[in-house]
């Protein structure tokens, strides 16, 4: 059987969408055996460029309307299975919408986290504002002056700054935190997963789960892997 087709809403940013259509691919060949191109799911990522959602003068609607269109555009291509890579716009979703065939990026976060742990998460403050994980999992936000870090670190990933000076502010502010399991609840962050190797607590990376779930709905198959 095929596998079902699968549609990404990337472009904020646009390196997190193709971060995730590339975890896609890998999983798809690791965990299905996925090697000629015949075996691969059929994938559509729209990377659409957003109109200006982490300052204060954001135009919610505005944003919430590009998003309402972009996923209703990939269900026209024919993708059966959604994802969102980016987990700000997570916020401006129509919760009153069917969202069935959405891999919910927050509600995917919920099920990597142990029972009675109080994960700290690193996000945009539009996504701190909305109190965004808070509405799917029990979790915690960093001080201000913290947060305020996390802002412009996410900022110069998206200018694209030098990776060896990401990689260390990221674990600089992480071995900061007194949480014991640190949530990348910003896909910009998700990209430097691979950098945080020595750090010595528990990172839960977004991305990763989604990435797998996605490929679970496409092969209707539990991967049985357990992910972080």
């Amino acid at each position: 059987m095929k596998p079902k087709s699968i549609g990404i809403v990337g472009g904020a940013g646009p390196l997190a969408g193709a971060a995730l259509l590339d975890r896609i691919l890998c999983l798809s060949s690791s965990l299905y055996g996925c090697y000629k191109d015949a075996d691969f799911p059929k994938i559509w990522l729209l990377s659409f460029p957003f109109s200006e959602m982490l300052t204060p003068g954001m135009d919610a609607a505005q944003v919430r309307q590009e998003l309402s269109q972009c996923l209703c555009q990939l269900r026209q291509n024919g993708a059966a299975v959604l994802a969102i890579a980016c987990n700000t716009l997570h916020a401006f979703l129509d919760e009153q919408a069917d969202l069935t065939d959405l891999v919910h990026l927050p509600r995917a976060i919920a099920t990597a986290i142990q029972p009675m742990e109080l994960p700290l998460v690193l996000c945009t403050s539009t996504s701190r504002q909305f109190g965004l994980h808070q509405h799917f999992f029990a979790c915690t936000y960093p001080n201000a002056d913290t947060q305020e870090q996390v802002d412009q670190l996410i900022e110069q990933i998206l200018k694209g700054t030098a990776q060896q000076s990401i990689k260390q502010e990221l674990l600089k502010i992480i071995e900061a935190q007194s949480a014991s399991t640190i949530i990348l609840g910003c896909t910009e962050l998700s990209l430097f997963t691979k950098y945080l190797v020595p750090c010595h607590k528990t990172i839960i990376d977004p991305l990763e789960i989604v990435a797998h779930q996605i490929v679970e709905r496409s092969f209707n198959e539990p991967s049985n892997v357990k992910v972080y």
